[in-house]
């Protein structure tokens, strides 16, 4: 599985890069430019693939027969986050 997360990271690497490179084209439907060859949305897609990849490599290195055990000691601070995250929720939306 770790070995297919480094495949993914290099694919997601080299598309990126090449996304980068790829020049402003022509949309074949709209006749406009293309959406991706604009400055802003190529380095915010490049930005949120690399932090995708990133967190992908950390959940793939987590030991996961050791989370259930963690979660019945550390129950009671989860609950009381999910209770402020709840009114924290509640108080932005009203």
């Amino acid at each position: 599985m770790h070995r297919l997360f480094i495949l993914l990271a290099l694919a997601a690497g080299l598309l990126a890069l090449w996304v980068l490179i790829a020049g402003p084209g022509v949309d074949p439907v709209s006749g406009g430019q293309r959406q991706l060859s604009q400055p802003a949305a190529v380095y915010n897609a490049w930005a949120i693939g690399l932090l995708m990849g990133l967190l992908l490599a950390w959940l793939a290195t987590t030991d996961w027969s050791k989370f259930p055990q963690w979660l019945r000691l550390q129950r009671k601070r989860i609950g009381l986050l999910i209770l402020g995250g709840v009114a924290a929720s509640v108080l932005l939306l009203f």
